[in-house]
């Protein structure tokens, strides 16, 4: 069966402002919704519109639940975040957070399996171009992508225990059982449902047009596609430890956007984030979003939780960790992720990369995936074959925020390489849904910077919610 919380919420719908509307004669609207083209496409803003919301990525499985995680923050012992904060899985709210992280992305994943299977009963004629193959690329891609974050949140890492339960991998909207597999088994089925996507996405996102005699690429950055796809597949593969393919799939972005402004996805551009007007300067590096949610209430968020508004709940780093996360003693304090991504509100200094301010362009948007992650992936797989390259890569990173006059020696062997990513993860993914706490969970480091307890699979695997282990019999 669907886990059983999803059994209550996941929902068919008749268009785009009704998304949430239960019917019980939702068989009769389904076939309704699903009609016409623009149906597939409401049932993918409805996703994505889903996945901004407080439950999942536009707090806890973002700036908040997920990323106080990683302990990039310094947390308010008087404050909400305090029990996640010290990995108190059993404390009532942060058991209620991890039950609502559970429900809303398996509703989501719901949503994603009866848009697949009503593509497969659908005319290919009705779709305009490409859509068809789009439309099941993003919905296949995103079954995937979501599936995989409930693994790197419920199930142990495959180099804690490859042979452990993994998440229920549910491809059919239905009431009937769906067991579970291993953490190996249930990772190849997300690498399965990517490929697919892969190919099916490739129809679309590369396709270019001419403007003024430049070649443009036309690019989604507010939905899963082609590049988007190649990054989970790079960091799915890597989860697993095959680095050859997570290679292959990170080089495909690399190798894609050479140059350091071609169309499509860029480096922030040195203008954009040296404005002097917080609201004219690109502090979360969008040109370098491969996959983001536009996030329509997101000012009332972002200026609470990172701004003197937040009190006890703030989440920052304290100028101390800040300092030290960006090695400011080691005279790396040019870094523009310190420098131009964090600012003053009243007294006190705080993360800014994501503030809301007027008459910005570049509000509300939050990355899921971006380009930067490719290069340390890329570095990773080489560090025991071509570090040299590996160093390079790492490099170029740090040369787009504002280190170019601090590179790493080409002399670096592996250890030293890997100790470096982790200072980068550390530096880049401040506030950015726990990539940091990942970085450690698939490596199963026992240190976690910043917290007093040590990592084990108590503080890695979050525990599955009580109902769906008492009906459906999950354990991990």
């Amino acid at each position: 069966m669907l886990p059983c919380v999803l059994l209550m919420t996941a929902f068919i719908f008749a268009s785009c402002n009704d998304w949430l509307d239960v019917d019980p004669k939702s068989q009769i609207k389904e076939e309704k919704h699903f009609s016409r083209e623009g149906g597939f496409k409401d049932q993918l803003t409805g996703i994505y519109t889903k996945m901004t919301t407080q439950d999942m990525y536009g707090l806890n499985m973002g700036i908040g639940f997920v990323e106080v995680l990683s302990h990039t923050y310094d947390i308010n012992p008087n404050g909400t975040w305090r029990y996640v904060n010290d990995f108190d899985y059993t404390n009532s709210t942060v058991e209620a957070t991890i039950a609502s992280i559970w429900s809303n992305t398996y509703n989501c994943i719901a949503n994603c399996n009866i848009l697949l299977r009503n593509l497969e009963e659908a005319d290919p004629k009705m779709f305009t171009g490409y859509n068809y193959h789009i439309y099941r690329g993003e919905a296949l891609g995103l079954r995937a992508f979501l599936h995989f974050d409930l693994m790197r949140l419920f199930a142990c890492a495959p180099s804690m225990n490859g042979n452990a339960p993994g998440v229920p991998y549910v491809t059919e909207y239905s009431t009937d059982i769906v067991g579970q597999k291993s953490v190996n088994e249930t990772m190849q089925l997300i690498i399965n449902d990517l490929r697919e996507a892969h190919d099916e996405l490739a129809l679309d996102t590369l396709d270019t047009y001419d403007y003024l005699g430049s070649q443009i690429i036309s690019l989604e950055r507010n939905s899963f596609n082609y590049f988007a796809c190649c990054a989970t597949l790079a960091k799915a593969y890597l989860w697993m430890g095959d680095t050859q393919n997570a290679l292959k799939y990170a080089n495909e972005i690399i190798d894609w956007n050479d140059g350091r402004y071609s169309p499509g996805y860029s480096w922030v551009h040195p203008t954009s984030i040296n404005a002097t007007n917080l609201n004219e300067r690109d502090c979360a590096f969008t040109t370098e979003h491969l996959f983001q949610l536009n996030i329509s209430d997101w000012e009332d968020t972002a200026n609470y939780y990172f701004k003197q508004d937040g009190g006890v709940n703030v989440l920052t780093p304290s100028d101390a960790t800040a300092d030290n996360i960006f090695e400011v003693d080691a005279g790396l304090g040019t870094d523009y992720r310190l420098i131009k991504c964090f600012a003053q509100d009243g007294e006190r200094r705080y993360v800014a990369k994501f503030w809301y301010n007027d008459g910005s362009t570049f509000n509300n948007r939050y990355p899921l995936l971006r380009f930067s992650e490719a290069f340390y992936i890329a570095a990773e797989c080489l560090k025991n074959t071509n570090s040299q390259k590996a160093v390079e890569l790492i490099n170029t990173v740090r040369e787009n925020r504002g280190l170019q006059l601090e590179p790493l020696s080409k002399e670096l062997n592996a250890e030293q390489i890997q100790n470096e990513i982790y200072k980068e993860y550390r530096k880049e993914f401040i506030a950015e849904h726990g990539e940091l706490f990942f970085y450690y969970k698939r490596l199963n480091i026992n240190e976690i910077k910043g917290a007093s307890i040590r990592g084990s699979k108590s503080v890695f695997v979050l525990p599955i919610p009580s109902n769906d282990q008492e009906f459906g019999g999950y354990s991990n």
